[in-house]
């Protein structure tokens, strides 16, 4: 079997040497040929070309300057045509009329006024966004009719809701003597106490101010139950809705005339930023 692989591969080595050296080129078997015979066929007058020496090549580039240098010879003066009389004579005419075409237009043209210089266009007027506020519910009712004078979509009103404010209360005392008195009781259950620092509820004594009524109520029962009487629940703060005027794009005359409105009640316009 390896004698077998043996000869079998001396056979093959035989074969591409064969193909390699164009021996099978007979039989439509052989490599490609890299000389590219084709491109020498191809020459045009092959024998024409002629490798100078140095000192040709030399003698080549002087006799090329000394053909550039010389001049072309010039060329010979033409005379120019004599007119004939008659020529002369018709062309007179012509031309006197060829001049009084050209003073008419003359003429016309200095009798034309100047083009007036062009407009300079004018720039566009500055406007700026501005806000107004704070408005109550009241004060907006009448905004809004002087509002509706201004073009749609000129204005807007933004409206934000300011969160109520309860208070556990003791009071109202006949006098500043009973005040006194009940807060020295109160220090004495160990109960932090305040003014009230409402006109309507003084005097008065707070137990605690608070975001909403269950935890104002649930205040007042712990109160309750460390001993406090006579104490309760009140607004300090209602839930107050409010607006403010926005107008995102105002000119200076619009401006004017809007911050002179008396439904503006004093308030200035500002900027938007």
């Amino acid at each position: 079997m390896i004698r077998f692989a043996i000869v079998l591969l001396l056979l093959a080595n035989a074969g591409y040497y064969a193909f390699s050296q164009g021996m099978l080129r007979s039989l439509g078997w052989g490599p490609e040929d890299p000389s590219e015979p084709e491109r020498v066929q191809q020459q045009v007058k092959p024998d024409a070309l002629r490798i100078l020496t140095p000192q040709e090549a030399k003698q080549a580039q002087e006799q090329a300057r000394t053909v550039t240098a010389e001049p072309a010879p010039a060329p010979a003066p033409v005379a120019a045509p004599v007119a004939e009389p008659a020529a002369v004579a018709a062309a007179e005419p012509a031309a006197d009329s060829a001049d009084k075409t050209t003073a008419a237009e003359a003429d016309k043209l200095a009798a034309k006024p100047a083009d007036k210089p062009a407009e300079k266009p004018e720039k566009p007027e500055k406007k700026e966004c501005l806000i107004a506020g704070s408005f109550d519910a009241k004060q907006v009712e009448a905004l809004r009719l002087q509002l509706a004078k201004l073009p749609e979509g000129s204005w807007r009103l933004d409206s934000s809701t300011s969160a109520g404010r309860w208070m556990v209360y003791v009071g109202k005392f006949s006098s500043q003597e009973a005040l006194d008195t009940r807060r020295d009781e109160l220090r004495a259950l160990d109960i932090s106490t305040d003014r009230a620092r409402i006109a309507s509820l003084e005097p008065g004594i707070s137990l605690g101010r608070f975001s909403s009524e269950e935890a104002a109520e649930r205040h007042l029962a712990t109160m309750g139950k460390k001993g406090v009487s006579g104490a309760k629940v009140v607004v300090e703060r209602p839930e107050a809705v409010s607006y403010t005027l926005r107008l995102p794009k105002l000119d200076a005359a619009t401006k004017k005339r809007v911050q002179s409105w008396h439904v503006m009640d004093g308030k200035e316009l500002r900027s938007c930023s």
